[in-house]
């Protein structure tokens, strides 16, 4: 056997438990066996995966510290208190912001928002902001996406007769923060069941708590009571965006967000879609996550993300279209600059000529903003942990960020590299840290370290997660869309991929802008697969190969077909 250098890993199938299942739900043995896979191996946690609404969502008041915050949100309405929202300056932080800005204005209260600049202010609560805050009058700030690690920034709020509820997902250190309420269902002796919602999720259910509370005290006599279903479209973007699980109260949030983000009625998503060349219909997650959330970001990484916050808020069309443009500008600028960045960091890289277990570089000429972009870019393309510095000479460190691989987990290891740091915080997968320029050396050698002890030379192979190993015959209409009700795909409910049996039979031809077209023939039925970017592999050597492949719906002459999405192609050796 020949072909690529990637690791195909091919679950081992359930027959027993899967022709169960398959019979009690009336699905397909194929079906059956993706849910096995995504640990859901009874009929009663499937029915639950597959039907699970906006009535199935938990008890916001599970949540530690929910009632205590939700009694001082409304002491602070009633006494008319000055409310800031304080949001982080990506897409989750964003849509956090403006979902509780949006529902606090429907509650007649007072209530502003403040997002800290990226590069003169950093990650989360500061002092100085809160100064800001304090001269504005605020007399309670509510965190969003951020703030269950800012002891010394909310020691200083509490000092100034600020009271502080945090709303965070992120993980939690050991010392929380003296804030008055700390909602997040990370920390310790929360009795909240899911564990991985994104930034806007735990605002969102802080939302689900008032309204609930408000109602119960007749606030709504006389006038409208909101309906939360109209603000799903903003915790659809930012769980997408922040990548996060797409399970339990998660998967409920985007698959009902889609269908918001479907309809457009907000003025500043129906602006950003026309910007972003979203036709209208439906909007699927890899619209959001590649052409809405990436818009949504670029103001925050090049300079105020305050617009994107403000296109959110927009009441007239007009309005959201103009600074929808700007925040389109805004995108096109970062991809500029992104490429720079990276051509640099690839130089950088080969004039080492030797390529470490890690890739750890830093410029004095890299705009803090990006360098988590390109980090992820060049960690998939080494498939190996990078971080990338930006280097602020006036202040003496730099401030980078970290992108990892399967397997190695990043927050833990800067915890191991934490006499060398000024600050981190993160998740596995992804983290940002500043170093001082003098720390930098020792810092290097001593992840370098961890990332050898860690991982094996197999672990910097990358490798592609197959749910089964099958023939094509298997496949049939009503098989995908048995599949597609397993959507919306995302983290820790991927797209289901296949592998084929030997293919002997095909023909291939380059298309479009370097693509790969397979046409197959199996059993007497033909296919049509698809490599996106793939015509590298045109001139296949063997005559035989095996597809990892994703089986997708393409209609062709008003026609709907079963087309092949590949996702890598291996060569097989003749008899």
């Amino acid at each position: 056997m020949n072909g690529t250098d990637k690791r195909w890993n091919i679950k081992g199938p359930s027959p027993g438990l899967s022709q169960k299942i398959s019979r009690s739900l009336n699905i397909s043995p194929l079906v059956s066996q993706l849910l096995i896979n995504r640990g859901l191996d009874t009929p009663e946690l499937i029915s639950s995966f597959l039907s699970a609404n906006l009535r199935d969502l938990h008890s916001p008041f599970l949540m530690k510290d929910m009632q205590k915050a939700v009694d001082r949100i409304i002491t602070a309405i009633n006494r008319n208190e000055k409310i800031s929202v304080f949001g982080d300056y990506d897409v989750d932080g964003i849509t956090s912001t403006a979902l509780m800005v949006l529902f606090l204005k429907e509650l007649k209260s007072d209530v502003s928002f403040y997002i800290p600049d990226r590069v003169s202010e950093g990650y989360s609560l500061n002092i100085n902001a809160l100064k800001k805050i304090k001269r504005g009058g605020i007399t309670l700030i509510i965190t969003v996406d951020c703030g269950v690690s800012d002891f010394k920034a909310i020691s200083f709020a509490n000092s100034q007769g600020l009271d502080v509820i945090v709303t965070d997902h992120h993980v939690t250190p050991e010392a929380l923060a003296p804030a008055y309420a700390i909602l997040n269902p990370k920390q310790p002796g929360c009795r909240f069941p899911f564990k991985g919602l994104a930034g806007v999720g735990v605002a969102f259910n802080l939302v689900m708590a008032l309204r609930k509370a408000l109602r119960e005290k007749g606030f709504w006599q006389h006038s409208r009571e909101p309906n939360l279903k109209e603000y799903l479209d903003l915790v659809a973007l930012g769980t997408i965006a922040d990548v996060a699980p797409v399970l339990d109260e998660n998967r409920i949030f985007v698959k009902s967000g889609l269908g918001i983000l479907s309809e457009g009625k907000r003025p500043g998503i129906k602006a950003l879609k026309l910007v972003s060349g979203i036709p209208e219909g439906v909007v699927m997650a890899n619209l959001v996550a590649y052409r809405l959330a990436p818009r949504l970001n670029a103001p925050g990484r090049l300079s105020d993300a305050a617009l994107s916050v403000q296109v959110l808020l927009a009441t007239e069309f007009e309005d959201a279209f103009a600074m929808a443009k700007k925040i389109d500008e805004a995108n096109t600028r970062r991809q500029q600059v992104e490429r720079k960045i990276l051509s640099e960091a690839r130089k950088m890289i080969k004039k080492e000529n030797n390529l470490s277990e890690s890739i750890i570089l830093f410029s004095p000429a890299w705009h803090q903003g990006l360098v988590g972009l390109c980090a992820s870019r060049l960690s998939d393309e080494f498939y190996r942990p990078a971080i990338l510095i930006s280097i602020n000479e006036k202040k003496g460190d730099g401030r980078g960020s970290a992108r990892s691989i399967q397997g190695f987990d990043l927050y833990k290891a800067l915890q191991k590299c934490s006499s060398f740091l000024s600050a981190f915080g993160g998740h596995m997968s992804a983290a940002g840290l500043t170093v001082p320029v003098g720390n930098l050396d020792p810092f290097i050698e001593k992840f370098n370290d961890i990332v050898k002890q860690e991982l094996m030379p197999e672990d910097f192979i990358p490798s592609i997660n197959v749910d089964a190993e099958i023939s094509l015959g298997q496949l049939s209409c009503k098989v995908l869309e048995e599949i597609e009700a397993l959507s919306p795909f995302g983290s820790a409910n991927p797209e289901p991929v296949f592998s084929s049996n030997e293919i002997k039979f095909f023909s291939s031809m380059v298309v479009g802008n370097g693509h790969l077209k397979l046409k197959i023939k199996e059993d007497g039925r033909f296919f049509d697969a698809i490599g996106f970017n793939m015509a590298s592999r045109y001139s296949m050597k063997h005559e035989k190969i095996r597809l990892a492949f994703v089986p997708q719906f393409n209609f062709f002459n008003g026609e709907k077909i079963i087309q092949l999405n590949l996702k890598d192609i291996k060569e097989c050796a003749g008899d």
